[in-house]
């Protein structure tokens, strides 16, 4: 688990085992800024709180990343939301 600090914008996780919590930055205070996160593990990536919207749209949901490694995400502050802008 961990916080994304004000300085970083392109994060990779290798903790292993269990799903990680990520704290992302309040998007309110944020916007259009560009966060991406990797997982180079086969574990599940969620933000703390419900404030990332998926690639699809809709509802905000705490879900990032899927349990496969390599998988990733490009996520963009609108101002309320963390937007899932680009994922593979």
């Amino acid at each position: 688990n961990f916080t994304v600090a004000y300085n970083e914008r392109w994060l990779i996780n290798d903790k292993g085992g269990a799903a990680c919590s990520v704290t992302l930055p309040p998007a309110a205070d944020h916007e259009g800024r560009a966060i991406t996160i990797k997982t180079i593990q086969a574990q599940v990536v969620n933000s703390a709180t419900a404030n990332v919207v998926p690639l699809a749209g809709g509802a905000a949901g705490t879900a990032i990343l899927s349990g496969t490694a390599g998988k990733w995400a490009a996520l963009v502050s609108d101002g309320t939301n963390w937007v899932t802008m680009a994922a593979g």
